[in-house]
């Protein structure tokens, strides 16, 4: 048993009650008592201040199921506990000391949601303040946890050593039937687990803290996992891919919540607290509310307009009046339009959202349902796209009809549109149905079979530029770290050639400059780019003959407009009274992101969106 003498036995104990917190810093802190793998968890509970330099580690985890199966021994009483949260504490558990602890679950009660709504506004500096926040994984079933953690650490050394990792890049560059998989499937369990996918852990683990991950008994720092995951998204898209080697959830939360040293810039990201609710979208939430209540505490928010400033936490409040809420707080103090960027009407549920028997009340077009399945965004911060140039938001909020009244200028029309691209669509995956060729959308351009490199766009351009460009949102970087524009244009144009070349079966009937070119391509950047900016999007041309790449909704007839503030055009489509607009989403109009559409000759509109 514990070390404790006052520890009682488990049998006929009362149930633990929670008392008030009776102050806005109040946090409650675990002191977990020594003990054996074997022996019961006991623990006292202690009111604290969050901000007087208390002493604590904090614990992140994955809750699973919410059944209270398990239970510790807490000042003499019965606290009922998830069976996660009890592997944990058995875990990390000290077997001769007190471990000052704290973990959501014990720590709030999550019976009371007045306590939990204020709580939630403590979380970044509960975890910002921890010594160290501890991380459970959960248990090692298939007995994969060293492997990953050895494989980690090899990379680690790898990629610190400049040698070496040019070493492992030729090695690993091609020929990847050549590779012994079963190496890889322990990492790649890894970055699959829960946790990875849990929005929660955004904040709790995005700050400064040092952070240590634990999975059954092994264990690893997670500044070396993060290092070695940025350097397999950077540089290894084909070999994370062909392993399945899943890194860019682990890229993304390292220090998300830590602020930009510098001056303070809405456009860069991390930024904008829209595009980090938007960011977040993959993420895995038990209750839809938190994927606005977990970033709560994030910067932006703070740094924001003082309208997002005033959000607080109410449990007491539906998904739908939530995210109008965030929607009108944003638009009241908008200094751009992401917001409209990040409405994606019609998509796809998200797999990761539980699933409700009661039907969702329909949202407003304007108004994101951070719930659906998550589309990169056209206009995102690091983008230097500006279609409405220099002008700023102009619009009005009629609350009482859940309108959007806004300005802009029409610019064009849908003419002709191709079937929505999937998530494999450029890649090199030929096994997959959902495959598309590049060709295939040249033919569907240009009305012709062989691609050429003489064909002009309406800009003046080559024609097939353009559609490299239009497939990748103007990217020439394949490289999000390095910004867009880092390689040259005409190397961009060969990287895309390549990946005509390296995808077709047969390349004889190819011209002869295009085959040259390909040879100085790079057709995985190139892959990687467009198979993120087209999924689950269309291919479209407009009546002037522009090249768009827009949500999977849209049709022919729908209109193409600049509206102020935006980075992008957006696509409007007419309801059926005839008296206003539905927003069906952003889009990249290649030839009109630079200000092109707000010519002297463009008649300003009012447009009503629903």
């Amino acid at each position: 048993m514990s070390t404790d003498p006052s520890a009682p036995q488990t049998t006929a104990l009362t149930p633990f009650e929670y008392g008030r917190l009776r102050h806005d810093g109040a946090i409650r802190i675990l002191s977990l008592f020594p003990g054996r793998a074997d022996e019961p968890l006991v623990g006292r509970l202690t009111v604290e201040d969050v901000n007087a330099g208390v002493d604590y580690e904090a614990v992140s985890y994955v809750w699973g199921s919410v059944d209270r199966c398990a239970q510790m021994v807490c000042e003499g009483k019965v606290l009922p506990l998830t069976q996660s949260i009890h592997d944990a504490l058995r875990r990390m558990r000290h077997p001769s000391e007190p471990r000052r602890l704290w973990a959501d679950q014990l720590c709030i009660n999550q019976d009371d949601l007045a306590e939990r709504s204020h709580q939630v506004s403590l979380m970044n500096a509960l975890y910002k303040n921890a010594r160290r926040i501890l991380v459970w994984l959960g248990n090692d079933e298939q007995g994969l946890a060293h492997g990953a953690m050895c494989m980690v650490h090899h990379l680690h050394g790898v990629f610190e050593d400049d040698k070496l990792h040019e070493a492992f890049r030729i090695a690993h560059s091609d020929g990847l039937a050549k590779q012994n998989q079963k190496l890889w499937v322990p990492l790649s369990n890894l970055t699959k687990l829960p946790w990875f996918h849990r929005i929660w852990i955004v904040q709790e683990i995005g700050t400064a803290a040092p952070a240590s991950l634990f999975w059954g008994d092994a264990q690893i720092e997670w500044e070396k996992l993060s290092a070695v995951a940025r350097v397999l998204n950077q540089s290894h898209h084909h070999l994370r891919s062909a392993f399945a080697v899943y890194t860019p959830n682990i890229c993304y939360l390292h220090q998300r919540f830590v602020e930009p040293e510098g001056a303070y810039d809405e456009n860069r990201n991390r930024g904008s607290f829209i595009y980090e609710l938007h960011r977040a979208r993959p993420l895995a939430s038990k209750d839809p509310r938190d994927r606005v209540y977990a970033f709560l505490g994030h910067f932006s928010l703070r740094k924001g307009s003082r309208f997002l400033a005033g959000l607080e936490a109410d449990y007491s409040r539906a998904v739908e009046d939530v995210y109008l809420d965030v929607a009108v707080r944003e638009l009241r103090g908008a200094t751009s339009l992401i917001l409209l960027s990040a409405c994606h009407p019609g998509q796809i549920p998200n797999p990761k959202e539980p699933q409700v028997d009661e039907p969702r009340r329909p949202l407003p077009s304007w108004v994101p349902d951070w719930r659906v399945m998550p589309l990169h965004i056209i206009g995102s911060p690091e983008t230097p796209h500006r279609a409405a140039g220099s002008t700023t938001p102009r619009l009005t909020i009629d609350e009482h009809r859940n309108e959007l009244h806004i300005a802009g200028v029409r610019v064009d029309t849908i003419a002709r549109v191709s079937l929505p691209f999937h998530g494999f669509s450029f890649q090199f995956r030929p096994a997959s149905k959902r495959r598309v060729t590049l060709e295939a959308v040249w033919q569907h351009v240009c009305w012709q079979r062989a691609v050429s490199l003489d064909d002009k766009y309406v800009t003046g351009e080559p024609a097939l530029y353009a559609l490299l460009q239009t497939l990748t949102n103007a990217c020439i970087s394949g490289d999000r770290s390095d910004g867009y524009r880092a390689v040259s244009a005409a190397q961009w144009l060969a990287n895309g050639v390549a990946f005509l070349v390296r995808s077709r079966r047969r390349s004889n009937d190819l011209c002869a400059e295009i085959l040259e070119l390909a040879q100085r391509g790079d057709p995985y950047r190139w892959s990687h780019e467009a198979t993120l900016v087209t999924r689950y999007r269309s291919f479209a041309v407009t009546a002037a003959g522009y090249f768009v790449i827009g949500p999977a909704a849209v049709k022919a007839g729908d209109v193409v407009v600049v509206l102020y503030g935006g980075r992008t055009p957006f696509v409007l489509r007419r309801t059926e009274d005839g008296e206003a607009w539905v927003l069906v989403g952003e889009c990249y109009v290649h030839g009109l992101m630079n200000g092109e559409g707000l010519s002297s000759e463009a008649e300003e509109e009012v447009f009503v969106i629903r």
